[in-house]
């Protein structure tokens, strides 16, 4: 049976806990945060299946981080809050949300509106990866040209790249499909390790994923617990290039 992880981020313990608590009674896998920005901290080690989202959070609100959400991660987003006027449900469905739920909410209404939304997610899922599974693979393949420093979906749209987008893509798909540590790809980033609170990282490998925004497909950089990150493949490399030779084309500098 897969466990469904949760992602509950609101910054009240006194309603955060006990919703962890049910849920994981219920058997599912609670992760807390307090605030949109703790989330994002987490949301690539944590991959979750459902975001339970409270409205008025310290920093950036709920509402606001909503679509930047949905860019970042494939979880279903429910509402919980406070905030239970029409003109604020109407808001927040608009966004993205797929459920509002209104505090004082009923953990056995919560619990049902979880499972029915992840059956949802299970189903599009499975959808997905049969239709996955009938394209010819060359046509999937992207295309790294490390003289241009342009990468390439395999829809053809192309994106630039930043040194640093570079510097990442260089170390990972030298090995497709083999995990490269976070150490090691903080090189492409002129920092001599990964520090436990810098996201740096992960910060760039997902402004990079929303730079393909006209492509029939998401790239496939896939965080590895643990560990750092990986390019499944396909990929190719359209010339050779080594690390000791990085020169950036032509009225581009480093950063």
């Amino acid at each position: 049976m897969t466990l469904i992880r949760i992602a509950l981020v609101d910054d009240e313990p006194d309603f955060r806990q006990p919703v962890a608590r049910y849920l994981h009674k219920r058997g599912m896998t609670v992760f807390e945060a307090g605030s949109i920005e703790a989330l994002r901290g987490m949301l690539s080690d944590i991959s979750p299946n459902i975001i339970l989202l409270d409205v008025g959070l310290p920093g950036e609100s709920g509402m606001d981080a909503i679509k930047s959400l949905r860019e970042e991660s494939n979880a279903g987003v429910i509402m919980v809050t406070a905030h239970g006027g029409l003109e604020a449900r109407i808001e927040g469905l608009g966004r993205g949300a797929d459920s509002y739920l209104c505090k004082p909410v009923s953990m056995r209404e919560l619990e049902a509106v979880v499972l029915s939304l992840w059956r949802r997610i299970r189903n599009s899922d499975t959808v997905a990866t049969a239709a996955e599974t009938t394209k010819a693979q060359p046509a999937e393949e992207w295309n790294f040209d490390v003289e241009a420093w342009v990468l390439i979906s395999p829809d053809g749209e192309a994106v630039r790249l930043s040194a640093a987008e570079y510097g990442v893509l260089l170390q990972l798909t030298a090995t497709p499909g083999e995990p490269v540590s976070r150490d090691h790809l903080f090189v492409a980033l002129k920092k001599p390790q990964s520090g436990p609170d810098d996201r740096s990282l992960d910060v760039l490998v997902s402004r990079l994923r929303r730079k393909f925004s006209t492509s029939a497909f998401k790239l496939p950089i896939q965080s590895v617990r643990g560990v750092g990150y990986v390019f499944p493949g396909p990929v190719s490399r359209r010339s050779p290039v080594t690390q000791d030779a990085i020169t950036p084309p032509a009225g581009r500098q480093k950063s």
